[in-house]
């Protein structure tokens, strides 16, 4: 019963992410990501529908803002 499942591994990466970000530590939430990445952000940080490719992209959108 050590196995985690599907579930059990996405709320882990949630939860890292969510530290992440409350903590201001955008290099370990971009991390989260795998390097050929995409996020669709649906006015989660920047109240517009817009996607970013990779990982410095994600960066340079969290650092704006965060």
């Amino acid at each position: 019963m050590l196995e985690r499942t599907p579930t059990t591994k996405a709320q882990a990466l949630l939860d890292k992410f969510g530290k992440a970000l409350e903590a201001g530590d955008i290099d370990t939430a971009v991390n989260c990501f795998q390097a050929d990445c995409y996020w669709r952000d649906l006015v989660a940080f920047t109240w517009n529908l817009k996607t970013m490719e990779g990982r410095d992209q994600i960066r340079d959108m969290l650092q704006a803002t965060l």
